[in-house]
């Protein structure tokens, strides 16, 4: 039990310590929609997170069938190496969030949300209140292009079990829903030098962590 609740408690802190990329890279759709109205309409919110979740749940449980075929394939050693570029994928990320590292996934993520009339929708939805609306935003924003949702699909798969990589992949959505909840006040009230602090200290989290899982396959590649 204990092995697998560590993964679920490491992705929710990976999902929550990514917040604010949420913000700068996902927070645009919603911020249009809820700014656009005098009141923030909390259930569509929510629903738009749920959204958001099963998509993330669905990839989960696609990578961990992945993974369980390629350890099936390749053994340990695949293992070792899926696991090495998920970790590879984190420090990545993160210094990209610490804005040492230029983001080659924002301008498609743009791109790809307006080709997809993700902003069209949005638009629609700060004039039409509708729950499955929302729900649909999210699960299309879901798959929008982002280095931290394919950085915690590389972690899902090299876990090499589907249900688990789908309730990981749940846990990381769910550390990201306080930003994403938030998203409009957050913006309005945090400067951008204290943002860039923010971020800076959450990149080093997430470095550690990348590090942290090298270490960690490389030390059972050395056991075996």
């Amino acid at each position: 039990m204990g092995d697998f609740l560590s993964p679920l408690l490491w992705m929710f802190i990976m999902g929550f310590m990514g917040s604010l990329h949420c913000i700068g890279m996902c927070g645009g759709l919603l911020t249009a929609v809820s700014m656009s109205q005098q009141k923030t309409w909390w259930a569509g919110l929510v629903i738009y997170q749920l959204g958001r979740i099963t998509t993330y749940a669905i990839l989960g449980l696609l990578v961990g069938f992945t993974g369980l075929a390629l350890h099936d394939l390749g053994g340990h050693t695949v293992q070792r190496l899926i696991t090495i570029l998920a970790g590879l994928m984190i420090i990545i990320f993160a210094l990209n969030f610490a804005g040492w590292l230029p983001d080659p996934l924002q301008r498609l993520s743009v791109w790809v949300g307006r080709k997809t009339g993700l902003m069209k929708l949005a638009g629609n939805l700060a004039n039409h209140a509708r729950l499955h609306g929302w729900y649909a935003l999210g699960l299309v924003n879901g798959l929008l292009p982002c280095g931290l949702v394919y950085a915690a699909l590389a972690m899902g798969l090299a876990s090499e079990h589907a249900l688990k990589a789908s309730a990981m992949m749940a846990s990381f959505g769910l550390g990201t829903v306080p930003a994403m909840m938030f998203v409009p006040s957050l913006l309005q009230k945090m400067s951008p030098v204290l943002r860039l602090k923010i971020m800076r200290i959450a990149a080093l989290l997430m470095l550690s962590l990348g590090v942290l899982t090298i270490f960690r396959s490389a030390m059972r590649g050395h056991v075996m």
